[in-house]
C-alpha cells in the first residue's frame, strides 16, 4: 500500500476547519484505492456551505468518515451544525467526536425504584441546535454521545451510562473501531475536558481561566514518522503538559515536524517553551481579516520566530489591527503595497487576499493553505540532513502578497 497525508486549512475567516485525508492510491494488481477522510472543526454556521464546497468541490470527496468537534465554540463547531443538516449524503455515515454533555448531569434515585434516572439541563442554545443537526438525518453515531464532560458523583454516573468524562483519550478516530492499515496515517485523541496524560496515567489539568476552551480536544497526527499537533482553543496550561507527552525526552528526535497553532494565534496558548519542545518546521494559524480579537497575537508571531527549527509559519488571512496597518503602511496617502516582512517576519507566510484596497474580490484567492506527505517522506527521519532534492512535508497556498501573489510551494525539512 502507498499511503498519502494531506491535511488541509479552510478559510473560514475568524474560524477554524481542517480537513485530514489519508489515501491509498490503490498501486498492484487487483488492489482498490482507498480514501479515509476527517473533518476536524467547521468554522461558524455561516461558513458551513463553504466547508461543504471545499469537502466536495476542492477535495474531490464523497464521504467524510470522522468527524470532530474540538469543544463548542460557535467558530469552531456551528459549520458542522450547517453540514450535519443537509439534505446529502457525504456526512452520514460519520462517525462523530466531541467533548460529550456539556451541561450539568443530575442523577437521581427513581421514587419507589432501585434503578436512577438521569436528568440534564444547563445545554446553550447552540449546543441544543448541534443535537438537533446530528439527528436531522436519521440515527446517527455519536460515538461520545454518553461522556459527561463534568465529573459528578461517580457511582451513580456510571449505572445511568455515562462515561467519563476522559473516556476519548488515548483513542484512534480516523480508523475507530478497525484496526487501522499498516503504514496508514492515524489521528488520535491526547486531551479532552482538561484531562491530559501524565507520568501517572490521565489528570485533571488547567487553571480554570477558561473551562470552556481547557476542554477543547487536542489531536495527534501521525503518519509513519511524521507528526502533527492540533487543539482547538485549548490553554497553555495544558500545552505544557502535551508537551512533555509529545516529547518526553525534549530532544529532536521527538520533534513534532508541523503544528496548528491554537486559538487563532492568542496569547493564551503557544508558549515560546511549547513550540521549541515541539521543533516544528511548519505552523498554522486560522484567523479572520480585521477580527476583534487582534489574532494572531505579536507575542505568539515573536514565539514562531523565535523557534529555530521553524522554516515558516502560515496564516489564512492577514489581521489588520492598527498596529499592523502602521507597520504595513496602510495608513499612508497614497497607501502602499502591503510589507508582509514589515507585517510579520520573513518566516511568514499569509494566504488568501488582502482586504480592502489589495483585495482581488470573494472567492478570487482563498487562504486555503495544504500540507501534503508522501509515504516516502512519512519514513525519512525527523532529524539530520536529508539527501538533495529530499523533504519531509510540502505546504502549498496562494500568496496574498501583492509583490508575490502566485501559488506558494514551499518544500519543509
Amino acid at each position: 500500500m502507498a499511503w498519502s497525508l494531506e491535511i488541509h486549512h479552510i478559510d473560514v475567516g475568524q474560524g477554524d476547519s481542517t480537513l485530514i485525508i489519508a489515501r491509498d492510491n490503490g498501486i498492484g494488481m487487483g488492489h482498490v484505492a482507498q480514501v479515509q477522510a476527517a473533518l476536524v472543526d467547521g468554522g461558524t454556521q455561516a461558513k458551513g456551505d463553504d466547508v461543504h464546497d471545499y469537502i466536495t468541490q476542492t477535495a474531490n470527496l464523497n464521504q467524510i468518515d470522522t468527524i470532530v468537534a474540538t469543544h463548542y465554540d460557535a467558530d469552531h463547531f456551528g459549520g458542522l451544525r450547517r453540514i450535519l443538516g443537509r439534505a446529502t449524503p457525504e456526512y452520514d455515515n460519520a462517525l462523530i467526536f466531541d467533548q460529550g454533555e456539556p451541561g450539568r448531569i443530575t442523577v437521581k434515585r427513581s421514587r419507589g425504584s432501585a434503578g436512577f434516572s438521569q436528568y440534564i439541563d444547563n445545554q446553550e442554545q447552540d449546543y441544543s441546535n448541534y443535537l438537533i443537526a446530528i439527528g436531522s438525518r436519521g440515527a446517527r453515531n455519536r460515538v461520545t454521545a454518553t461522556v459527561s464532560c463534568s465529573p459528578t458523583n461517580t457511582n451513580m454516573r456510571i449505572l445511568a451510562g455515562w462515561q467519563d468524562p476522559n473516556w476519548l483519550l488515548g483513542r484512534e478516530l480516523l480508523w475507530y473501531g478497525a484496526v487501522p492499515p499498516a503504514g496508514a496515517p492515524t489521528i488520535t485523541c491526547i486531551a479532552v475536558n482538561q484531562y491530559v496524560h501524565g507520568a501517572g496515567g490521565p489528570f485533571l489539568s488547567g487553571m480554570a481561566v477558561d473551562p470552556k476552551n481547557e476542554k477543547s480536544l487536542a489531536l495527534l497526527v501521525r503518519f509513519n514518522n511524521f507528526k502533527y499537533y492540533l487543539g482547538g482553543d485549548i490553554e497553555s496550561t495544558q500545552e505544557a503538559q502535551i508537551a512533555q507527552q509529545l516529547n518526553p525526552a525534549n530532544n529532536a528526535q521527538g520533534r513534532v515536524l508541523a503544528m496548528k497553532v491554537s486559538h487563532h494565534g492568542s496569547d493564551r496558548s503557544t508558549t515560546g517553551t511549547f513550540v521549541n519542545r515541539l521543533r516544528p518546521s511548519a505552523a498554522f494559524i486560522s484567523c479572520g481579516y480585521n477580527n476583534t480579537h487582534h489574532h494572531p497575537r505579536p507575542g505568539v508571531l515573536q514565539n514562531l520566530q523565535n523557534c529555530g527549527s521553524l522554516q515558516h509559519y502560515y496564516l489564512t488571512a492577514d489581521r489588520n489591527d492598527q498596529a499592523f496597518r502602521t507597520r504595513v503602511g496602510r495608513n499612508t496617502v497614497p497607501a502602499v503595497a502591503p510589507n508582509l516582512g514589515g507585517a510579520y517576519s520573513a518566516k511568514a507566510v499569509v494566504a488568501g487576499c488582502w482586504g480592502g484596497l489589495y483585495d482581488a474580490g470573494p472567492g478570487v484567492r482563498e487562504g486555503n493553505i495544504v500540507l501534503s506527505v508522501t509515504a516516502a517522506q512519512s519514513v525519512l527521519p525527523v532529524t539530520g540532513v536529508l539527501p538533495i532534492g529530499t523533504h519531509r512535508f510540502r505546504v502549498t497556498c496562494d500568496s496574498a502578497d501583492i509583490n508575490n501573489h502566485q501559488n506558494v510551494q514551499n518544500d519543509h525539512d
